[in-house]
């Protein structure tokens, strides 16, 4: 068994205890709505990409199932966007949230670059990690975006009050 397979199995158990730990009791259907919503763009673009030529994993979980990335798209990269979502600073000026969005970003690339030094999980030449700069931005954005419109929904709301 190579290093990329132990890489994999140790993500799959570190990073759902850690997320069990960070994430608070009362914000817990906002971290499976963003977990959720976040590998399904993850996927969409990832398919859109592969389907181009423009990625193509080095190490696949499933090789025969799929040609993405089963552990980047499904567990650490969804990772990054409830941490991202759980600390998004809401009433801060635009300056504020600019930053945070570019802090989570870059913490996104330097996992990335982290594993690909470590492992043969991902592509971390320049022109992946650029791609991949604006692809989390606008994935990032568009996750934000619908986490505000779903936890504002009235029916959320009444669904709250009613578990008290």
């Amino acid at each position: 068994m190579n290093s990329d397979y132990y890489v994999t199995l140790l993500l799959w158990i570190v990073l759902p205890c850690i997320l069990w730990k960070v994430t608070p009791r009362n914000r817990l259907r906002e971290a499976i709505a963003t977990l959720l919503f976040f590998q399904m763009l993850t996927w969409l673009f990832s398919i859109f990409l592969t389907y181009f030529g423009l990625y193509k994993p080095p190490f696949r979980l499933f090789m025969h199932a799929t040609k993405i990335n089963w552990t980047m798209e499904y567990l650490v990269f969804p990772f990054f966007a409830i941490l991202f979502q759980l600390n998004f600073p809401k009433n801060a000026h635009y300056f504020r949230r600019l930053l945070h969005y570019l802090f989570w970003v870059g913490m996104i690339l330097s996992a990335m670059v982290l594993l690909g030094q470590i492992s043969n999980m991902v592509n971390s030449d320049i022109e992946s990690i650029i791609r991949s700069f604006f692809n989390f931005i606008i994935e990032l954005w568009l996750c934000r975006q619908y986490i505000t419109w779903l936890m504002d929904h009235p029916v959320y709301e009444r669904l709250e009050q009613n578990e008290g």
